[in-house]
């Protein structure tokens, strides 16, 4: 993910570097500089391509950030190996494409500024302002994917994106179980089919990740709350830990699950959730995040604290909350 330090720290520092030999350009460290900025651009790659999701289309605020950072270093190469080993561009020329390169850098630090403040782009922070309606509807879909619901234009999978820490993980519906403890009045282990009893609900919902980009789609499956009433809480049940098969797991509070009446989805753009998308079921935390919507569900603990998961175990915020700053509480 772009908020992995190992991308965005050694590229911030590529950025700046990439200035000082824009200012500097005949200084006695240029080619010392040079290689440093070279280095830690490479390592700010790296530090993208361990995240998992190198996506260059479609073009969003995301990709538009790593096709000008892409730039960057490119241009970056081309200056560091002429100086070094080809010296065919003459001085003049290099100094241009220098600050060419320091202009592309100052882009490019921009809007990584920009997503790490949590200042999203406009269609995304327009979830908060969603009228989209819960309707009661069938567990059977249609298996034909839905290209509008609500007035709302549907993102077809294909062009959806998607972030795993592990992969895709494949569950088989026969075996698969839903756990459901802690405190509630009894534990559950619900089977798929079992899970398809519970009433069903469809909803368009805008899924935001913190690295700019998102999606509205139409989900169905069923509220987390009817789930929980049919188990019982006992006292002291505030918050819900949600656990999934590549040992990710997000927190979420009881009260937030309960005003946002919160999907446990199985259905995408009225098809079935497919692997890659999290079958057998993701969680539809509007308002929040995509770190907030696991996918892969396995299990489901009801506790009296709030566990930190996953990500938020690595410096994100716990809130999670569209519009706000992704890190800290």
């Amino acid at each position: 993910m772009v908020f992995l330090p190992l991308h965005w720290v050694p590229s911030a520092l590529a950025a700046l570097l990439t200035f000082a030999l824009a200012v500097n350009a005949y200084g006695k460290p240029h080619r010392a500089l040079g290689a440093a900025t070279l280095l830690l651009a490479l390592l700010g790659l790296f530090g993208y391509i361990s995240g998992g999701n190198i996506r260059f289309f479609p073009i969003d605020f995301h990709t538009f950030h790593a096709w000008v950072g892409l730039a960057t270093l490119t241009l970056s190469v081309f200056l560091f190996v002429d100086k070094i080993l080809l010296h065919q561009t003459t001085p003049e020329k290099h100094c241009r494409l220098g600050k060419l390169a320091a202009l592309l850098a100052a882009i490019t630090l921009f809007m990584g500024l920009v997503m790490l403040l949590g200042l999203v782009p406009t269609e995304t922070t327009a979830v908060s302002a969603s009228n989209s309606t819960q309707e009661l509807t069938s567990s059977h879909l249609p298996e034909v994917e839905a290209a509008e619901y609500q007035g709302t234009k549907l993102m077809p999978l294909s062009s959806q994106g998607n972030n795993a820490i592990k992969g895709t993980q494949n569950l088989d519906r026969g075996s698969y179980r839903l756990q459901v403890t802690g405190l509630v009045g009894r534990d559950l282990s619900m089977s798929y089919d079992q899970m398809l009893v519970l009433p069903a609900y469809s909803e368009v919902v805008y899924m935001p990740c913190v690295e700019g980009w998102g999606f509205y789609a139409k989900w169905t499956g069923f509220r987390v709350t009817d789930l929980l009433n049919s188990s019982g809480l006992r006292p002291g049940a505030s918050y819900v830990l949600f656990s999934s098969a590549d040992g990710y797991s997000t927190t979420l509070p009881l009260d937030y699950l309960r005003q946002n009446r919160i999907l446990l989805a199985y259905g995408l753009n009225d098809l079935t959730l497919p692997p890659d998308r999290g079958f057998p079921l993701q969680l539809v935390a509007k308002n929040k995040y995509g770190y907030k919507w696991a996918k892969w569900i396995t299990s489901i603990e009801v506790t009296d604290k709030d566990i930190q998961g996953y990500w938020e175990s690595r410096g994100y915020s716990n809130s999670a909350n569209v519009g706000q700053l992704p890190f800290g509480p």
